[in-house]
């Protein structure tokens, strides 16, 4: 089934009408004429009286006329109407989307400032964190000129010490704190100390004694061989299958202070302890 819009059978019905009008214009003039040449036909005594057919003619036109002309201006008024409702219909839609275009564009520009803040806000945070990255670097590069300036530093006291160690063997305050550091896991260990009484000697013994002392160790066996002849510096266990962890330590620290340490196993030391052996060179 086909559906006609209003304007269109407005307009359809206008179309006629004006073509009624226009017809009855037509017959109205043809009416005319022939009423026009009746009357000059009875003037001229050709014919005796005038034909009811002009008069009935003249009627019929004039009726089509009167009918096209109302229903033209009938329709027409329709016509009009109906695309006045249209056009304040389409404005009343076109505004509604003007509004909502116009709110849309409020919206997005919102979205567009809020996306420009945390754009904003983005950069600023990077150019902090570079800010930072930065620093950090500075300082890490200053640590590691540090760290290398300390070593190199360390190095050449530890070569000093060690040259120095073969003419007097003694620990100094900073072999005593690094050796007591290193220690220090095993506070409370008893460590034996041996030595000959040789003056050299003893001085050497003291200044370890005093590193074992800082590191939590105890000494409880600490004697002055007589007669007994020990050579340099020895760390002994009683068996080299059972070497405490505490003697490795030992060794190692003597070692970096520059003192010529020897591991060794007696039988005289019981199971599980650690003692030093010093002697002259």
């Amino acid at each position: 089934m086909t559906i006609t819009a209003p304007l269109d059978s407005a307009s359809s019905w206008l179309t006629w009408s004006n073509v009624v009008y226009v017809g009855g214009a037509v017959l109205t003039l043809a009416a005319a004429m022939h009423v026009l040449y009746e009357k000059r036909a009875f003037a001229s005594g050709k014919r005796e009286q005038e034909s009811f057919l002009s008069e009935a003619m003249v009627i019929f036109a004039a009726t089509v006329s009167l009918i096209g002309t109302i229903g033209a201006i009938h329709f027409s008024n329709v016509v009009s109407k109906l695309k006045d409702d249209d056009l304040s219909q389409y404005k009343r839609g076109a505004d509604l989307n003007i509004a909502q275009l116009t709110k849309d564009t409020g919206t997005a520009n919102l979205a567009a400032e809020e996306l420009r803040k945390e754009n904003t806000q983005l950069r600023i945070d990077l150019s902090k964190e570079q800010g930072h990255a930065r620093q950090a670097e500075g300082k890490l590069a200053k640590q590691n000129k540090e760290t290398y300036n300390y070593a190199h530093a360390l190095a050449q006291q530890q070569a000093a010490m060690s040259d120095q160690a073969h003419v007097s063997p003694i620990l100094t305050d900073f072999q005593i704190e690094t050796l007591a550091i290193l220690l220090r896991p095993f506070a409370g260990s008893d460590v034996s100390l041996h030595s000959t009484g040789d003056t050299t000697v003893l001085r050497l013994k003291v200044s370890i004694a005093r590193a074992l002392d800082k590191a939590g160790l105890t000494f409880k066996t600490n004697s002055i061989d007589i007669g007994l002849l020990y050579i340099g510096v020895s760390v002994a266990v009683h068996s080299p299958q059972d070497v405490p962890p505490l003697a490795n330590l030992l060794i190692e620290g003597l070692h970096n202070a520059g003192i010529d340490v020897h591991p060794v196993s007696l039988a005289t030391v019981p199971a599980g302890q650690v003692a030093i052996y010093l002697g002259p060179n």
